[in-house]
C-alpha cells in the first residue's frame, strides 16, 4: 500500500545501500551514467508531493516533480512547490498540451509557452519535462500528449528540454530502465517511450512491493523510479479505501469506455482523473 511510512523505509533503505538519487536535470547535466531518479508526477494536491520530498530529503535524496500548470494558479500550491525546491528538488512541468487543445499543435505550442514562462516566473526552471498519460482521452490524428515533444517543430524550438519519456534517453545517452507506480502497482515498463503507439503491456515486469523494486535497483546502473504523490496517504486504512475506489472506477471506466456516447462524454471530463 502507498503510505509514507513505507516511502521512509525504501528512502532510508537507499541511504543505507549508499544509493544516492538526484535530479532528472542533475543526471543529464553532469551526464552521470549511474544515477536514480526519483520522479513525482504531481496531478493535484501538492502537499502530498511535499510530503514526500520531506521523506527524501531527510535520507539525502533529491528528486523531481513534474507539477500540471493549473496548480500554479494558487498562490499556496506556489509557495508549496517553492518549499519542494529549497529542499534541493527539480520542480517542473507536467504537460498535457495535446489533449487540452484535442492535438492542435499551433495551440499546444501556444498554451505550452505560456505555462512554460508562468513556471520560470515562479522560478521554476524548465529543463526537463514530461507528459501526463490521461487514460480516459478519446484522442482523433494524434496518439498521446508525447506527440508534443515528437514534433519536430517543439524539437527545434526547445532544444534545450529534455522529455522524459521522448528523447531524455537519447540526450542522457543511458540505457536506463523505467518503474511507475501507475494503477497502484509497481511495474518495470518495457518500453516507455512508445508503448503509447504500440501496446507492449504484456512486457511489463511486475514487481510486487517496495522491497522488491530496492532489490531490482541494487543490481541496475541507470533507474528512473515514477509516482504520483496524490495516491500516497498518511496512513493504511486510507490506502486502503483510495486503492479500492480506484480500482473500482478504473473498472466502470473501462466498460463504459466501450460505448461511444459515454466514451466521449469521459473524454471532455479526462481532468477529473487526476483527481484519483
Amino acid at each position: 500500500m502507498f503510505v509514507y511510512k513505507k516511502w521512509e523505509k525504501f528512502c532510508k533503505n537507499l541511504y543505507e545501500n549508499k544509493i544516492q538519487s538526484t535530479t532528472a536535470y542533475g543526471a543529464l547535466k553532469d551526464k552521470k551514467e549511474n544515477f536514480l531518479i526519483l520522479k513525482h508526477d504531481v496531478e493535484t494536491n501538492p502537499q502530498k508531493a511535499l510530503a514526500m520530498a520531506k521523506i527524501e530529503n531527510k535520507y539525502g535524496h533529491c528528486g523531481v516533480y513534474y507539477v500540471q500548470a493549473y496548480l500554479l494558479e494558487s498562490k499556496e500550491n506556489i509557495d508549496i512547490l517553492k518549499k519542494i525546491k529549497e529542499l534541493g528538488h527539480e520542480v517542473s512541468y507536467h504537460h498535457d498540451v495535446m489533449d487540452s487543445n484535442s492535438g492542435d499543435l499551433a495551440k499546444a505550442l501556444e498554451e505550452f509557452e505560456t505555462n512554460k514562462a508562468t513556471f520560470e516566473k515562479h522560478g521554476f526552471n524548465i529543463n526537463t519535462v514530461c507528459q501526463h498519460g490521461n487514460p480516459v482521452v478519446q484522442r482523433v490524428g494524434y496518439t498521446s500528449n508525447r506527440d508534443f515533444f515528437r514534433s519536430q517543430q517543439v524539437k527545434e524550438k526547445f532544444n534545450e528540454i529534455a522529455e522524459i519519456m521522448v528523447d531524455y534517453r537519447e540526450k542522457i545517452g543511458v540505457d536506463f530502465k523505467y518503474i511507475s507506480d501507475a494503477g497502484y502497482g509497481w511495474k518495470i515498463i518495457y518500453d516507455p517511450e512508445t508503448n503509447d503507439i504500440v501496446d507492449s503491456s504484456d512486457k511489463d515486469i511486475k514487481l510486487k512491493a517496495l522491497d522488491k523494486v530496492l532489490d531490482f535497483i541494487k543490481n541496475e546502473n541507470a533507474v528512473i523510479l515514477s509516482t504520483h504523490p496524490h495516491r500516497w496517504n498518511s496512513n493504511l486504512v486510507s490506502a486502503v479505501i483510495k486503492n479500492i475506489i480506484f480500482k473500482t472506477i478504473r473498472f466502470i471506466a473501462k466498460v463504459l469506455k466501450k460505448i461511444p456516447i459515454i466514451n466521449k462524454i469521459m473524454s471532455k471530463f479526462y481532468f477529473l482523473a487526476k483527481k484519483i
